[in-house]
């Protein structure tokens, strides 16, 4: 079974999957800045976040998102991601969250 059709399982991320990966390049080292998309769409996760969804469901999105990935997650590029983009994410990320905290 693909790992896109293991998404279809969780409508309440349609958001997510489809603004999440545009992020994805920078987060695992292959950009060295996030792309102008990127941060749009992070900007957009966060009025979610705030206004919608929620932080717990952004995160628990994003983890099914990821999890499984290669290569995973950077740690220096998760905490640079707002730095980056202008903003202060209201949501987690991490190769390793626990998103019901």
């Amino acid at each position: 079974m693909s790992h896109q059709s293991n998404l279809a399982q969780y409508p309440v991320c349609e958001h997510v999957f489809e603004y999440f990966p545009d992020c994805l390049a920078f987060l695992v080292g292959f950009y060295y800045v996030p792309t102008k998309i990127c941060c749009r769409h992070v900007e957009k996760l966060n009025k979610l976040a705030k206004h919608g969804l929620g932080p717990r469901t952004i995160c628990f999105c994003i983890q099914a998102s990821v999890k499984g990935t290669q290569p995973r997650l950077l740690a220096s590029r998760i905490n640079s991601l707002p730095i980056m983009c202008h903003t202060h994410l209201s949501f987690p990320i991490s190769d390793s969250m626990d998103c019901n905290k």
